[in-house]
């Protein structure tokens, strides 16, 4: 299944250099998101799942990849944010290896936060994987939501 939704949300860049708008972008991956692709990468691993965080920064379309293998098995599940710095979105993009689903929504940059990348990689690690990131209900008790 393939879903594609948008986000509404208030908060644009306006009046600002294609430049500007890029290191926007970067800073929002690397500073914002990397650090909780990397606890639950780290919390994945601790878990017996193989996980890989990678940034890559190209072009108009920098984004940051979560990719999720069983150990020996050669099929790899990934949560990845991808900019599009052309159009100021940022997309959330999940694919489940096992299923070949895939499940994107565009949002705006505002959506790199921890509320919301920690609700997506709960949801991922529990709907591809099986694991619930139970740290995530520490930082977020119930009610929080």
């Amino acid at each position: 299944m393939n879903t594609l939704r948008k986000l509404q949300d208030t908060h644009e860049l306006h009046d600002v250099s294609d430049g500007s708008i890029r290191d926007a972008f970067i800073k929002a991956l690397s500073e914002k998101a990397r650090p909780l692709f990397e606890e639950a990468a780290s919390y994945a691993r601790n878990h017996d799942l193989d996980v890989v965080v990678d940034l890559v920064l190209e072009n108009d379309k920098p984004r940051l990849i979560l990719a999720v293998s069983r150990p020996d098995e050669g099929i790899v599940s990934s949560y990845s944010l991808v900019a599009n710095t052309v159009a100021q979105r940022m997309l959330h993009e999940e694919y489940y290896a096992d299923s070949g689903d895939i499940h994107r929504q565009e949002s705006l940059l505002a959506s790199v936060n921890e509320k919301v990348i920690d609700t997506r990689l709960a949801n991922f690690f529990r709907k591809g994987f099986a694991l619930p990131l139970d740290y995530i209900n520490e930082r977020h008790p119930i009610g929080f939501w």
